[in-house]
């Protein structure tokens, strides 16, 4: 076991986009000194992000443009559960928070003003914009200075329209998907000329998919739209070089308005439903992840992917064991694994070994840290054995090397910085090393977006993948166990984690894997549908005619426990 913590770095956090512009893009926003949070984060991003120079100028205007119109009923039913959840909220003695609350601009955002006082002349505004040579004005404000204050730039004047602003009608959209009963919710950011509106098609600027949480609006909507900063400024990166100036509203899409009369009433019915079925979520979430072994021989069809017979390992209660990788070691089979220690709320790397007469024996804890660490992925590497893990409660990606395998590991590196990754895979392939990770850019969940990191060595450094975010999709991001090779085509495991986490694993084919490229089709997926007292399983993985995966649930009582011993003995 090692407790090897690494000093304190004065490295900057890894970028997670490479710089496209010679160029920042010059980016200002007009409007009043208040501002829903997510604007503020938007900033906070911004500062380490190349491409942009974002600044505020603050004026003296409304603070908010009006939502497009909604049916009553739908606009009844938001006012009404926002009431709702504030006065729970405000009897469990919380404020109600989130993306679209409204907070002050940092003084180091705004731009000195050349007036005394905020003024409420585009004119002036316009004056002080052709001076700052700004490229692109986002206006939170009246629609009728968006044509004043584009005159003064190179790409125009985009208008916050109020469905991303205001704060009890904003991102109305994202019920649709709740209405639909679906399992994910696209956020997506359009951008809709105000001369076309309901003729033209918006453009789409940036789309992320997130899982859809029915049983309450407002947490379904925060949880979507704190991505906002991230997506816009995923949007400002792909502005051609050649300008186009334009004025146009800033939305989410598609249009609320599609809902129709009577969206409200059915919302409601469904939240109900959900709440009502709130104590045996809360049942099965508590259920214990562990670890299924199927029978060794022929590997799984990937193309029909299932589970015949299995045992299984189960952790003494109340821990839980997940995250399986195994490896061949002096014809010994070894399965390193997470082991969440209730008694401390947090996970560690533990060994177990399987006998070949149908045992287990736990050889001891791997790794332990001050934080939780989990998805330990164990390989060799010119004649060494190495081990990441996921510690994103550290903010960090670190490497370690093993002194005695498979108990004793010390830290060689931080692969990546001051990031929440989770679930990092390490992939080595046509001489370069490819490091995937889920990030959490803007606060978001961790589980909708893929970004990959491609270095020249092992131990890095590890640049951001032009094609980042490579995967922008809860259903199929995160990643799932070990790159591995079957029939010739590289697959990347991944996690479904909609409507819930660790739903079920898919299948991705690697089409395309280079420091330039990066294409991934989705195979199949593989859901714990063998069995009704299971509901998860988010992480596959395999050595020589032995597959390994985890399991969240009941363990199916046609599958056999093995006995696991304890072992101070490798």
């Amino acid at each position: 076991m090692s407790v090897a913590t690494p000093a304190k770095s004065t490295v900057q956090r890894t970028p997670l986009y490479r710089k496209r512009r010679a160029n920042p893009l010059r980016v200002v926003l007009v409007g009043p000194s208040q501002v829903p949070s997510w604007i503020a984060t938007l900033f906070e991003l911004a500062r380490d992000h190349g491409d942009v120079d974002l600044q505020a100028l603050v004026a003296d205007i409304p603070a908010d443009p009006s939502p497009r119109r909604l049916p009553l009923d739908l606009r009844l039913f938001l006012w009404v559960e926002r009431a709702l959840l504030r006065t729970y909220l405000r009897l469990c003695r919380r404020s109600l928070e989130g993306p679209l609350s409204p907070v002050s601009l940092p003084m180091q955002c705004r731009v000195d003003s050349t007036f005394p006082e905020p003024t409420a002349d585009p004119h002036a505004i316009r004056s002080q914009l052709e001076a700052m040579q700004v490229d692109l004005v986002l206006l939170y404000g009246p629609r009728a200075w968006a044509g004043i204050l584009a005159d003064s730039t190179e790409y125009g004047c985009w208008v916050l329209d109020g469905d991303l602003t205001d704060p009890v009608h904003a991102g109305a959209a994202l019920v649709a998907p709740i209405l639909a009963r679906e399992i994910a919710t696209p956020l997506v950011l359009e951008l809709n000329s105000p001369e076309s509106e309901g003729n033209a098609v918006p453009e789409v600027l940036a789309t992320s998919w997130g899982a859809t949480r029915a049983v309450s609006f407002n947490q379904h909507r925060d949880l979507a739209m704190v991505k906002l900063p991230s997506l816009l400024l995923r949007a400002f990166r792909q502005l051609p070089e050649t300008p186009a100036r334009r004025v146009a509203n800033l939305q989410v899409g598609p249009s609320a308005s599609n809902c129709g009369f009577g969206a409200g009433m059915r919302a409601v019915l469904i939240a109900a439903k959900l709440a009502l079925q709130s104590r045996s979520r809360r049942i099965a979430v508590n259920q214990p992840w562990f670890v299924l072994l199927p029978e060794p021989g022929e590997a799984m069809d990937l193309k029909a992917p299932s589970l015949g017979a299995c045992r299984y390992l189960l952790a003494p209660q109340p821990d839980y064991w997940a995250d399986p990788f195994l490896m061949e070691h002096s014809g010994q089979l070894l399965l390193f694994v997470e082991q969440y220690v209730d008694a401390c709320k947090r996970g560690v790397i533990v060994c177990i070994r399987l006998d070949a007469d149908g045992t287990a024996t736990k050889l001891g804890v791997a790794l332990d840290e001050p934080f939780h660490l989990s998805y330990p992925q164990i390989f060799r590497w010119q004649d060494a054995w190495y081990m990441t893990v996921e510690s994103c409660d550290a903010n960090r990606v670190s490497l370690y090397r093993a002194e005695d395998f498979p108990l004793r590991w010390v830290h060689e590196s931080d692969l990546i910085h001051g990031r929440v990754c989770v679930d990092p895979t390490l992939e080595y392939h046509d001489g370069r090393w490819y490091l995937f990770a889920n990030v959490s850019e803007s606060g978001g969940n961790p589980s909708d977006e893929l970004f990959l990191f491609v270095a020249d060595a092992l131990h890095g450094p590890y640049l951001p993948h032009p094609a980042n975010p490579v995967s922008v999709d809860v259903r199929n991001a995160r990643p799932a166990g070990r790159l591995f090779r079957r029939d010739g085509c590289l697959f990347r495991p991944a996690q479904c984690c909609a409507p819930e986490y660790g739903s079920a694993v898919v299948f991705n084919e690697v089409l395309e894997l280079s420091p330039d490229h990066y294409v991934e089709r989705a195979v199949s997926r593989l859901a714990p549908y063998w069995s009704e007292q299971l509901d998860g399983c988010h992480t596959y993985n395999a050595t020589g005619n032995q597959e390994v995966l985890d399991a969240h649930g009941q363990p199916p009582s046609m599958a056999m426990r093995i006995r696991v011993t304890e072992s101070d003995q490798v």
